[in-house]
């Protein structure tokens, strides 16, 4: 089997607070549960909102681990789409639409660099 070699763009938020944080979304919000081995101090809840980021002890609305949110970080890939490969789980019936607009762009993320 032949392999084939591609360009990528990958993220991995080590602050995910002031990752958030310093992203424009859109509106509405939602709670992500946010699992993370490698940057223990990101684990936990988040309140994700039009204008604000905080850690809560509200009830979790989405499950994902940090490989994923930075996956939907840059807008290229959808909440929804995560769910449908396992790496997010819907906890609150509506959070997958939620987090969708919230994190929606109207460009998709582009890098003209070779890695």
């Amino acid at each position: 089997m032949a392999c084939r070699v591609i360009e990528g763009l990958w993220v991995r938020l080590v602050d995910v607070e002031a990752a958030l944080a310093a992203r424009s979304f859109g509106d509405g919000s939602v709670v992500l549960e946010l699992r993370d081995e490698l940057c223990e101090w990101n684990q936990g809840r988040y309140r994700v909102e039009a204008g604000s980021v905080s850690r809560t002890d509200a009830a979790a609305e989405l499950a994902l681990d940090a490989a994923a949110l930075g996956s939907a970080y840059l807008g290229g890939f959808t909440f929804a789409g995560l769910a449908l490969a396992g790496r997010a789980e819907e906890l609150q019936a509506g959070a997958l639409a939620r987090a969708d607009a919230l994190f929606g762009t109207a460009r998709q993320p582009w890098c003209p660099e070779l890695f």
